[in-house]
């Protein structure tokens, strides 16, 4: 475990003047003026949107006490943290530069707004001084990438343990690093993620030293609001084009025995992992849809005493629905059949607030288009089946080996989806 920054003295916070600019607006008029700093963005459909800019406190944490270590360190930070953690609890190895196994900064300059208010933001006035950017340290190698053919034979071998009984369901990643065609910045490749997934949650976080994590996802892995908590379970998929009808095709999802399958298994973890300290009801399964899929998605909410957001995030991550079941067992034959760490991808990411009074966390479940840009290249986290031949696989056991993902390029940037 490291602290880069492990000052207890109360940080002063200072309002300032608000606009009538969205705080999306807002950032990208100050864009020029923040280059070099760390930054962190949180979009919602709903929320409130928070932008975290430079760093006043940094707290990270590695290894398998890395939630109660971070908890450890933010109880004396009455203020907003920022921030993310790994898939798993082993170091982060190639790949994943600036980006160790859980990581919060306290921003100096925090903005807020709903998509339809206008912005109000709040500076840091304390005397601490502005945390240094990490150092660069020894390069970090590309992520090794999986050959077609060691792929197919992964996705086989893991099979063969579905159907033995070993597993009900695992769920493998891959990666790809893509050279752009010019230099990009995070913000412009986020600009357009946030354009094509305008109903998903979307986040952006950039340590500040030209390594940055970007995505949207369509759950939220967990909140704690006061003594309520949400979460919920999205898992079961059907790829949903430009002519389908929406009605046919969720009835179709609804009644598929694989999908209702996939998905009643992170509805049972999700229950019983939360059972010893909350007890949480779940509501009907649902249909959401994204620009090309639909999703089976269940709401769970309950009521928690003496509850704190990470232990909740330590009992319920990773879910089947990026790892597997059973949990322990799927994880080790990831670790097992993966060329590399995961790094980020499939973990998570914080939008953590602790007020003077009530105590109000967030969390959400960051599980969707993943990239780490650095100078021309983008890393993108990457799950799915087997490119154009995944239909020739029977890959109904009990649940998928995670959907296809494409890949194009746009203006030069690095665009994906699933």
């Amino acid at each position: 475990m490291t602290t880069v920054s492990d000052r207890s003295e109360p940080l002063v916070w200072e309002q300032g003047p608000g606009t009538r600019e969205k705080p999306w607006e807002r950032l990208l008029a100050i864009r020029d003026e923040i280059q070099g700093k760390p930054l962190a963005v949180w979009e919602g459909t709903r929320d409130l949107t928070r932008i975290g800019i430079g760093a006043i406190r940094r707290v990270e944490a590695s290894g398998p006490d890395r939630f109660q270590s971070a908890r450890d360190q933010l109880a004396s930070v009455q203020s907003l943290a920022m921030g993310g953690f790994s898939f798993a609890d082993e170091p982060v190895r190639a790949g994943w530069p600036g980006f160790p196994g859980l990581s919060f900064v306290v921003p100096e300059r925090v903005l807020e707004g709903t998509p339809t208010s206008g912005t109000h933001e709040r500076r840091c006035t304390s005397p601490a001084p502005i945390v240094e950017r990490p150092r660069a340290g020894e390069a970090i190698p590309p992520a090794k990438a999986w050959t077609r053919g060691e792929w197919i034979d992964a996705v086989q071998r893991t099979l063969e343990q579905i159907r033995a009984g070993v597993f009900a369901k695992v769920v493998l990643a891959r990666s790809r690093t893509i050279q752009l065609d010019e230099r990009q910045d995070a913000l412009s490749i986020y600009a357009t993620l946030r354009e094509a997934y305008p109903t998903c949650q979307r986040f952006l976080i950039d340590d500040g030293s030209g390594n940055a994590f970007l995505g949207a996802s369509p759950e939220r892995l967990i909140r704690l609001s006061m003594l309520l908590v949400t979460t919920e379970a999205v898992a079961g998929t059907l790829r949903f084009g430009a002519g389908d009808d929406l009605e046919v095709s969720a009835r179709q999802l609804l009644d598929s025995a694989k999908d209702m399958a996939e998905h009643e298994l992170v509805v049972r973890h999700l229950l019983e992992a939360l059972a010893p300290v909350c007890k949480v009801k779940s509501s009907d399964p649902e249909i959401i849809r994204l620009p090309h899929l639909l999703h089976i998605r269940t709401d769970l909410r309950g009521m928690a005493m003496n509850a704190h957001v990470l232990d909740l995030v330590a009992r319920i991550h990773p879910t089947p629905a990026v790892g597997g079941s059973p949990r322990a067992e799927a994880l080790e034959w990831i670790r097992r059949m993966e060329p590399e760490s995961r790094g980020w991808y499939a973990g998570g990411g914080f939008d953590y607030m602790v007020h003077k009074g009530p105590l109000v966390d967030v969390l959400l479940g960051l599980e969707y288009q993943h990239f780490d840009v650095s100078g021309k290249n983008a890393f993108c986290g990457n799950p799915g089946c087997l490119v154009q031949t995944a239909a020739d696989y029977d890959l109904s056991a009990k649940g998928d080996i995670v959907r296809a993902r494409l890949t194009i390029k746009t203006q030069g940037g690095a665009y994906f989806w699933r």
